[in-house]
C-alpha cells in the first residue's frame, strides 16, 4: 500500500474503479436504458452493479463453504433482493461514455458573449491598503525621489520611503467571455416514422445534448416537428406527437434558419440536428439543399440521421452526401436499429 494512503482510502479507490470499468463496459447498454435520462438530469448518475456480491454477516457458528453467500442467481443481489448501484458525477459519467465511445471533444468556434467581468489587480494605485503595498514599485519610486533630490548616496544605498513614495496593487476590470451554444432538433413525424423510430431518435437526441453541454454549459434547445409543414414545439412535446401525410424536408430548415436568426453565430455554437426517414416529397430536395447551404458557414455543426423503418428509407441522405458530404461541419449517420446507435453518436457530433 503507498505510504500515505489509508485502508479505506485504497478500499474507496478501488471501488471507483471497479464502477469505473462498469460504466466502460456496459457503455453501450448504457446508451439504451431509458431509466438513465432522467435520472441524468441531476448531478448523480446511478450505475447498476449486478456482478458485485455484497457480504453477509451471520451471527452463529460457522457452518461450512458458501454460507452467508445466497443461493444460486442471488449472489449479485443486495438487501431485499434489490441489485446493488453505485452513485457517479454526472461529468464524470459522461467522460467516461465519451473515453468508451471515443466521442470528439467540441472546439468552440468563437470566444462567445461577454455576460460578467472580473477584477485583476494589474494596474497601480497611490492608494490602497496595506495588505496590497507593491514594494518593488515603492521603493522605486523612493529611488527617484532620493536621486531627483540628491539625497541618495551609493556607499549607503538606504531608502526610507515616504508617503509619496507608497504604491498599491489596485483591481482593474476584465470581461469574461462565455462559450455558448444552442442546439435545435428538428424531427420528421410524418406517417412513415414509427414508434420504434422515434425511441432511436429520442436516445441520439437525448445523448447528443448531454454531450454538447458538457462543453458548454450555457446551452439553449429548440424543437420544431415537421411533416409536410414545420412547426416549433416545446420540448416535452417533442416525442409526443404524432402526425401522418406527406413530408417537407425544405419546409424545417427553412424554420430552423428562422430560429437560429436569434442567436448571432459571433455568440453562439450553432448546432442543428434532423431526423428523418429519408422519404421527401418529390421536387423539394433541392430547396432543403439550398437551404443547408445557406446555413452551413454559420453553424458548428449539422447532423443529419436518417432512420431506417420497417418500410425502408428515403434518399435524402444520399443526396445530402452527393452534394454536401465533403463540406466542414456536415456529420450524415445511417440509422438500422439500436446496434448502430455508438457509431452514430459518434458521427453525429462530429467525430
Amino acid at each position: 500500500m503507498p505510504e500515505g494512503i489509508l485502508p479505506i482510502e485504497r478500499d474507496l479507490l478501488r471501488f471507483k474503479e471497479i464502477v469505473r470499468g462498469e460504466v466502460k463496459k456496459r457503455v453501450r447498454e448504457f446508451l439504451t436504458r431509458e431509466e438513465l435520462f432522467g435520472q441524468v438530469e441531476g448531478r448523480l448518475v446511478s450505475i447498476p452493479l449486478p456482478q458485485l456480491e455484497i457480504p453477509k454477516i451471520v451471527h452463529g457458528e460457522p457452518l461450512g463453504e458458501g454460507l452467508g453467500l445466497g443461493g444460486p442467481g442471488e449472489e449479485a443481489l443486495g438487501p431485499g433482493g434489490h441489485i446493488p448501484v453505485a452513485e457517479l458525477e454526472l461529468e464524470e459519467f459522461l467522460d467516461l461514455v465519451g473515453e468508451a465511445l471515443r466521442l470528439p471533444r467540441l472546439v468552440p468556434k468563437g470566444t462567445g458573449e461577454v455576460t460578467e467581468e472580473a477584477f485583476r489587480h494589474t494596474t497601480i494605485a497611490r492608494k490602497g491598503p496595506r495588505g496590497l503595498r507593491h514594494v518593488r514599485r515603492t521603493l522605486k519610486e523612493s529611488l527617484k525621489r532620493a536621486l531627483q533630490s540628491g539625497e541618495y548616496r551609493p556607499e549607503d544605498p538606504l531608502l526610507v520611503p515616504e508617503r509619496e513614495d507608497l504604491r498599491y496593487k489596485a483591481p482593474r476590470r476584465k470581461p469574461i467571455p462565455h462559450a455558448q451554444a444552442v442546439v435545435l432538433f428538428a424531427l420528421d413525424v410524418s406517417g412513415s416514422m414509427r414508434e420504434e423510430e422515434l425511441r432511436l431518435v429520442k436516445t441520439l437526441s437525448f445523448w447528443i445534448t448531454l454531450w454538447i453541454k458538457r462543453h458548454f454549459p450555457r446551452l439553449e434547445r429548440r424543437y420544431l416537428l415537421h411533416d409536410a409543414e414545420a412547426w416549433e414545439v416545446p420540448e416535452e412535446e417533442f416525442f409526443k406527437a404524432r402526425e401522418g401525410g406527406g413530408t417537407r424536408i425544405s419546409s424545417a430548415l427553412l424554420l430552423a434558419e428562422e430560429i437560429l436568426k436569434a442567436y448571432p453565430e459571433a455568440f453562439y455554437n450553432r448546432y442543428l440536428y434532423h431526423f428523418s426517414d429519408g422519404e421527401n416529397w418529390q421536387g423539394d430536395t433541392p430547396l432543403a439543399l439550398e437551404a443547408l447551404k445557406r446555413l452551413l458557414p454559420s453553424l458548428a455543426l449539422y447532423g443529419y440521421a436518417q432512420v431506417e423503418g420497417p418500410y425502408g428509407q428515403g434518399h435524402f441522405l444520399e443526396e445530402v452526401r452527393e452534394a454536401l458530404g465533403g463540406r466542414e461541419g456536415v456529420a450524415l449517420a445511417a440509422v438500422r436499429g439500436r446496434g448502430d446507435l455508438p457509431v452514430a453518436l459518434r458521427r453525429l457530433l462530429g467525430g
